[in-house]
């Protein structure tokens, strides 16, 4: 019961990171649109994104289960990297070294979302 119960509070947390990107991404178009952002300065905010998503759901995460919440932030980091890099390969022509530099930002923004629940 207790392990149904903490794969559903981490599912919860990585779809909600994913909202979060989602919501992110639109505001990058947006100000993409009106402001004219270069690919530049779009690059440097999707890491931000990369960062900031999966913090928010480790942040969730570590609310929840109180105990080691540093440890819950890179478990939600890494199901979020891991379902980001399955769908980054199915859906765009990438290599898979182009895809694990994204790994550590992911995991260390999950982290910190833990840590600071």
């Amino acid at each position: 019961m207790e392990m149904k119960k903490i794969w559903k509070e981490t599912g919860l947390a990585v779809g909600v990171s994913f909202l979060a990107t989602l919501l992110f991404l639109l505001l990058i178009a947006f100000f993409m649109l009106k402001a004219g952002l270069t690919e530049e300065v779009v690059a440097k905010v999707m890491i931000a994104v990369y960062v900031l998503a999966p913090a928010i759901g480790g942040f969730m995460l570590g609310r929840k289960r109180k105990v080691n919440r540093f440890l819950w932030g890179i478990l939600v980091g890494a199901v979020y990297f891991l379902l980001y890099a399955i769908a980054a390969l199915c859906l765009q022509d990438v290599s898979v070294s182009d895809i694990l530099w994204v790994a550590v930002p992911v995991c260390l923004g999950g982290m910190a979302g833990g840590m600071l629940s």
